[in-house]
């Protein structure tokens, strides 16, 4: 058996609002987003060319929209990148792990970001702080977090979702006794980066996983819960598969839009 999922030959590279089910050009997208006070950019971590379209997306918002800062899952929360070198350097400074990330895999984002002289914080945990909610449960939780997500709960539904995610990113693996405590560190990774994005100026921009943007059990529920008044558009970044265009109303529940791209070939995680 090969050890690779190979792409196939799908259509070309589209965005779809799924309010409509329309294709829409990055002009009309970037002009719907430039109207909101909240963005959140999903990703699938190791795509290359998700992180260049958000890079490109960005650089055209700046354009109209001044006031504008980028909170990244990628960076602890309070670290601020301050761009006096070459890129990755800096980056490493403000506590970016190449390594982990995969680099060059975001190099088209943050080349972007820092071209078009746009804020960049962490909104992340540190790893040990993930990794002791994780073994730990609510006990390690920081008191702010913990109040965050008492005032915005998952329905059962979302949790039973999450749950279903966590079980299959982790190949079906997880034993199902750990499933609350890692679905507590998750909620509590959403809850810094809500904390991060609401703590800069203008609109606030998060560039993120797939799985923390989502409307069903993402930062969305945080916003839905604590400010119900901002105007927040979720865009996922997914990859194209044979069963994609039958999944249009499961993914009219987690984001806006969908940008997609050509699948990326790459070793099966679970080999």
């Amino acid at each position: 058996m090969s050890l690779f999922i190979t792409a196939p030959a799908m259509a070309a590279e589209r965005i779809i609002n799924l309010a409509n089910g329309q294709t829409v050009s990055t002009a009309e997208l970037a002009a719907d987003l430039a109207q909101q006070d909240v963005l959140l950019l999903g990703e699938v971590h190791d795509n290359a060319l998700h992180h260049q379209r958000r890079g490109e997306l960005l650089k055209q918002l700046k354009q109209n929209t001044p006031m504008l800062h980028v909170v990244a899952e990628h960076l602890q929360s309070g670290q601020t990148v301050q761009w006096n070198g070459s890129l990755l350097a800096d980056l490493e400074h403000a506590g970016f792990n190449a390594k982990s990330w995969q680099w060059p895999a975001h190099e088209g984002l943050f080349a972007a970001i820092r071209d078009a002289g746009i804020s960049l914080t962490g909104g992340n945990l540190a790893p040990e702080q993930a990794r002791s909610i994780a073994r730990q449960g609510a006990s390690a939780l920081p008191a702010p977090l913990a109040s965050i997500l008492q005032q915005a709960p998952l329905s059962p539904s979302a949790v039973a979702t999450l749950n279903q995610d966590l079980l299959d990113g982790h190949c079906g693996q997880l034993p199902t006794q750990h499933l609350p405590a890692m679905l507590l560190a998750q909620r509590a990774r959403d809850a810094a980066m809500f904390t991060a994005l609401q703590a800069g100026s203008g609109m606030a921009v998060l560039v993120a996983g797939n799985n923390h943007v989502r409307r069903d059990y993402g930062i969305p529920v945080i916003y839905q819960s604590l400010l119900p008044g901002q105007h927040l558009r979720v865009v996922g970044f997914v990859e194209e598969n044979p069963e994609l265009m039958t999944q249009l109303d499961s993914l009219r529940r987690q984001y806006d839009y969908v940008w997609i791209t050509p699948a990326q070939d790459r070793p099966d995680p679970c080999q």
